[in-house]
């Protein structure tokens, strides 16, 4: 009913612009001037036009237009309520995929102190390895110092018991009586006995 009322009043605006132009397009706008008669006459003609197709508008074209007014209007509607819908669905999609950014930053956090912690540990492992690789050197370094004052120690000995026995050859042969000679000879024998 409302809509009714409002094509009703849309068909009286309607009317009342056509009047309105009608009515202004006067004797003002000819180019050149006419009689007096002829310009009632026309007039008049006018406004019983102008009645002649409000009358016909009125009377066949009322109801096809409210009928087309009413589709129109309805079938806006229809588009109107597609789009709140389609805008709906992307407010709720565009919900949904923040709350994904969300959750995914989140994950991003997790994964990233995760990796900082595997590389933290992974560090600690590096180092430590190292450490006791430093330490095994250093005790190999100190193994093979120790081996080669062991074998320089080993030498100097032996150069010192060649150099004593070569002393004690060019000295004893002066120093050792003939007696002497006996008596080493003497122990010498009992040693091999007493076996």
């Amino acid at each position: 009913m409302k809509g009714a009322v409002k094509i009703g009043w849309l068909c009286a605006g309607v009317t009342v612009l056509m009047l309105s132009l009608h009515l202004l397009g006067c004797e003002a706008f000819a180019a050149e001037k006419t009689s007096s008669w002829r310009g009632t006459y026309d007039l008049i003609m006018r406004w019983v036009n102008f009645g002649i197709i409000v009358f016909v508008l009125n009377k066949y074209a009322k109801g096809p237009i409210i009928n087309f007014l009413q589709g129109r209007k309805e079938k806006v509607a229809k588009e109107i309520k597609i789009l709140e819908d389609k805008r709906d669905d992307t407010v709720a999609q565009i919900k949904e995929t923040r709350k994904a950014v969300d959750e995914s930053e989140i994950r991003f956090a997790d994964l990233k102190e995760r990796i900082i912690q595997q590389g933290d540990r992974k560090k600690a492992e590096i180092i430590e390895s190292a450490r006791q690789q430093s330490r095994i050197m250093i005790d190999d370094a100190h193994r093979r110092v120790n081996s080669h004052i062991l074998e320089a120690r080993n030498a100097v000995k032996a150069e010192l018991v060649d150099f004593a026995i070569d002393f004690a050859m060019q000295r004893l042969p002066q120093e050792i009586t003939d007696a002497d000679n006996a008596k080493f000879t003497d122990e010498f024998m009992a040693g091999t006995q007493a076996k």
